[in-house]
């Protein structure tokens, strides 16, 4: 089933001085509908941004390790995961999340070093 919202987060070193990749986590409706319930909308502004920080808190510890070990950073390596402002495109249909976890969908994008 299609994710009903879905967030951006870059994925940083603590300082945020490296980039290591991207994270799209896609939540299910009922919880979509829930923090839409929580964090309302702005008016005119828009999305509350509280609800993407409401996403990214809910992140467990295991899902942190597990997007950590897809992005090849070494064990024991705590990153630090903010929001981005725009959401990448993703069709569900054609493009498969990394891993799964607590009805959440995560596809993650590591950053490529041009040399």
């Amino acid at each position: 089933m299609p994710c009903a919202h879905k967030i951006e987060l870059r994925v940083e070193s603590p300082s945020g001085e490296v980039l290591f990749g991207f994270v799209v986590v896609g939540i299910p409706e009922n919880q979509f509908l829930e923090l839409k319930a929580q964090f309302p909308d702005e008016g005119f502004k828009g999305q509350n941004p509280k609800l993407k920080e409401a996403v990214k808190q809910d992140i467990t510890k295991e899902e942190r390790e597990q997007i950590a070990e897809h992005l090849r950073l070494k064990s024991g390596t705590e990153p630090k995961f903010e929001c981005e402002t725009i959401v990448r495109y993703l069709d569900e249909a054609k493009e498969q999340p990394r891993f799964e976890s607590n009805e959440k969908k995560f596809w993650i994008f590591r950053r490529e070093i041009l040399t």
